[in-house]
């Protein structure tokens, strides 16, 4: 007699009931795509590693530690250009020798800018007049700031590819998109993460349909979408915010068991 036929079958009728429930909950099948960005990459790139990661406004580092965490031998550069945030982020991950800290800003082209210390340090944001967007200085303090482009940082750094990107600089992700439009032409990232507006209210971040057009005019398509954040300035359900991962055409077609595109590679 197996074991299972010696549990009363009243208890066999509940476990079988929970294991109904949690495979409606995909924990037995597998978690659902947008929930935990690593595992995602896991299981649809199998064996897949990020050559560099890059985590441009790296703010205090925790993007960095996850990625340290789940992709060990994954060289990271963080991009923080707030002296004193700097400055945390060098006392937490400084003394990684896979991890780099460079204080610059990254823009649509280089020069000189302002950072704008308005709230918390995760909302610290470079002036867009920085990159020759029209606008008005903003009344809260600054903080000078040399700005460049992620193309000229990876070639100062001899960088050739990029595996994961991920951009968070309160609503300047579509500008460190343009400066590194040498990367992308050449299908030299990965993948990119970027912050998106998901209604016209949202003034703060690039709505997600100006980043979508020119990620997809490069050839990058839309893989998941992580953190979907309420309107929570005014309490209302729709999405104010998400963070919107695109993988390369490349990177597709390495891992598609057949042509995803219908087009010759």
């Amino acid at each position: 007699m197996s074991l299972l036929r010696r549990v009363p079958s009243a208890l066999r009728h509940r476990l079988g009931r929970l294991a109904r429930w949690l495979r409606s909950l995909r924990l037995v099948a597998g978690v659902p795509r947008g929930w935990r960005m690593p595992h995602d990459l896991r299981h649809a790139f199998p064996g897949y590693a990020p050559p560099v990661v890059f985590d441009v406004g790296a703010n205090v580092g925790d993007f960095a530690a996850a990625m340290r965490r789940h992709f060990p031998e994954s060289p990271i550069v963080c991009v923080e250009p707030v002296a004193a945030t700097a400055e945390r982020l060098r006392r937490r991950h400084g003394l990684d020798s896979r991890v780099s800290i460079v204080r610059v800003a990254l823009g649509a082209r280089p020069g000189q800018g302002h950072m704008v210390l308005a709230g918390s340090a995760d909302m610290h944001y470079l002036d867009p007049t920085s990159n020759g967007s029209p606008g008005h200085r903003s009344i809260d303090p600054t903080e000078p700031v040399v700005v460049t482009t992620l193309d000229a940082l990876c070639a100062r750094q001899c960088i050739d590819h990029v595996g994961y990107l991920k951009i968070d600089t309160e609503g300047g992700d579509l500008d460190v998109l343009h400066g590194a439009a040498g990367l992308f032409d050449a299908q030299r990232v990965d993948l990119v993460e970027v912050e998106a507006g998901m209604n016209p209210l949202n003034r703060r971040h690039v709505p997600f349909e100006a980043l979508k057009a020119w990620l997809e005019a490069h050839r990058y398509f839309v893989f998941a979408l992580y953190e979907q954040t309420p309107e929570w300035p005014s309490g209302a359900p729709h999405l104010r915010r998400a963070n919107v991962v695109f993988a390369s055409e490349a990177l597709i077609r390495r891992h598609a068991k057949r042509d995803p595109f219908g087009l010759p590679p």
